[in-house]
């Protein structure tokens, strides 16, 4: 399944690369730095375990994990009103304190801390959306939002990981079976995620040439 998802991704990277090529960065809210240094990373780590499979570091996640609650910080301050700007602002703010004074993403091994942020970082942001979608309806179907797509799949994501990593010590002693089945679930779940990025991508495309016609 590791190869599906793989494929899923550079199929979505490379939906990006042909869409910024056509109109540019901004009308793809920027989202193509993300695919592509989610696409390194990945890359990274499967040059790794290529040349030890039981390498266990994981210092490129680490980083990373910081650099997607940075981007998409960015991504949501563009799209949020002024008041619940400042709601997410103030916890992007609070949650880098903390990743600073509590984390060390400098480190080999994974922070097990900054794999609990991100997830809850991505759920706080796309309920802050969800919410603002609803309260502030506009004309179109709200499938038609680009951005409905994209923190569908953060949602999606984020609420797994939540449950695959929290009780992960609790599985390993208890069931294992559980344990292995849920490491395995992350490349559907990755799967379905970078799929519904191609989705949203398609509607960020949809916009660009209604703009240029």
């Amino acid at each position: 399944m590791i190869y599906v998802y793989e494929i899923i991704l550079l199929i979505t990277l490379l939906k990006s690369i042909v869409l910024a090529g056509k109109f540019n960065l901004s009308s793809q809210n920027y989202l193509l730095i993300y695919l592509f240094i989610t696409f390194l990373v990945e890359l990274f780590s499967w040059i790794i375990l290529l040349i030890d499979k039981n390498s266990k570091w994981s210092f490129q996640y680490n980083v990373y994990c910081v650099f997607c609650i940075l981007f998409f910080s960015f991504y949501y301050s563009i799209q949020f009103h002024k008041n619940l700007k400042k709601i997410a602002s103030l916890f992007s703010f609070i949650l880098m304190i903390y990743i600073l004074v509590s984390t060390n993403f400098l480190v080999e091994n994974l922070d097990s801390k900054l794999v609990i942020a991100l997830p809850i970082f991505y759920i706080l942001n796309t309920m802050l959306w969800f919410y603002q979608k609803i309260a502030l309806p506009s004309e179109g179907k709200i499938t038609d939002d680009p951005i409905f797509w994209i923190s569908a799949a953060l949602l999606l994501w984020g609420c797994f990981f939540i449950f695959r990593v929290i009780p992960r010590y609790l599985f390993d002693s208890t069931d294992q079976g559980f344990l292995i089945l849920l490491r395995e679930l992350v490349y559907i779940v990755n799967s379905i995620m970078y799929l519904l990025f191609f989705k949203g991508l398609m509607k960020y495309e949809t916009i660009a040439k209604n703009k240029n016609k």
